[in-house]
């Protein structure tokens, strides 16, 4: 069939099909084809990540359904009553309850005595662990930072049990050694005086050594050549730790100081099995009084209104001790 029979049988000849070409083209404005190439960059970035989403889709789903929904959902059940009919929107009401309760403020008291008394002499003890352990040769290194991390590894109860033990007041350790040298047994949990400071020994003594480890790892990362010529200054063990290894192990201290004082505001298996929270609050703290306003009393809005304070709380020290130990030099 001759070309012009079926240009003419199309409808549409070689010049016709340019010019309307031109004309499709001339018809799409800029903005169009920005936006069509930017669209098609989307579509290949999306492409090209679908394997990294698709693996990561079990972790991330987990994640929304048990921490992001019901953190959200506490937070919109700190603002209601809850019964067993249903919820009920009462506002701010929880709060108020709270701020003009005296139970609440010797709570929120305990917890920021632990967080003091755990926070500044774990950092330091660590930090020093850390200095006289990375002096020694690498297997007595390996021998005191796993000594030092076992206990970490250990589960809380285990652990709790031990020092209750410990802490036993007729048949304890600790009250047997006392014995040996003419002092009274200590009621080390039943004695509002002692209570809570046998909590934080128990800590001190048993959670540091990744924080201990962590030190070591960052001292060194440190050049040697800095120590090197310190030396030849003539600068002391001691000067070249305060002018060289205190510096430089800034973000290292910052991180330790930020962890340790969001665990000392979560502290919970000690108290639940050494102390139950006694005597008389002596030992409570804001997750106890969550555990206890949830689940022994049944008043979930009040729980609830105390875990939003709680973790205002801890945003806000933590965005403190940021602001206050950040560093733009890192080893």
């Amino acid at each position: 069939m001759p070309s012009s029979w079926r240009h003419h049988r199309s409808g549409i000849g070689p010049t016709r099909k340019v010019e309307y070409a031109v004309a499709v083209h001339s018809s799409i404005s800029p903005k169009d084809s920005e936006f069509e190439h930017r669209r098609s960059l989307i579509s290949q970035r999306l492409r090209g990540y679908f394997w990294g989403y698709f693996f990561i889709f079990p972790s991330l789903a987990m994640f929304l359904l048990f921490s992001l929904y019901p953190m959200a959902d506490s937070i919109r059940l700190s603002f209601q009553r809850f019964a067993l009919t249903g919820r009920e929107w009462v506002g701010f009401e929880n709060y108020q309850d709270l701020l003009q309760d005296d139970e609440f403020y010797i709570v929120l008291k305990n917890t920021l005595v632990y967080a003091l008394a755990i926070v500044p002499v774990g950092v330091l003890l660590s930090l020093i662990l850390a200095i006289l352990i990375f002096q020694l040769p690498t297997p007595a290194q390996i021998f005191f930072k796993s000594a030092y991390y076992l206990p970490v590894v250990t589960s809380g109860v285990v652990l709790s049990l031990i020092w209750l033990y410990l802490y036993d007041p007729a048949f304890g350790l600790l009250n047997y050694l006392l014995g040996t040298i003419g002092i009274d047994p200590v009621l080390w949990l039943a004695d509002p005086r002692f209570s809570l400071l046998s909590i934080v020994i128990m800590i001190h003594a048993s959670q540091w050594g990744g924080s201990i480890i962590l030190l070591t790892a960052s001292m060194g990362g440190i050049p040697k050549d800095l120590y090197e010529a310190a030396s030849l200054d003539g600068a002391s063990f001691f000067r070249q730790t305060v002018s060289i290894t205190l510096p430089l192990l800034k973000p290292a201290i910052a991180f330790v100081a930020i962890t340790g004082s969001i665990a000392s505001l979560q502290i919970f298996t000690e108290i639940f099995l050494l102390t139950s929270g006694g005597p008389n609050l002596a030992t409570t703290n804001l997750v106890y009084s969550i555990y206890e306003q949830g689940f022994i009393r049944f008043d979930f809005g009040r729980a609830s209104a105390i875990a939003v304070l709680l973790l205002l709380l801890t945003i806000g020290i933590a965005l403190a001790q940021y602001r206050l130990l950040r560093s733009n030099v890192e080893y």
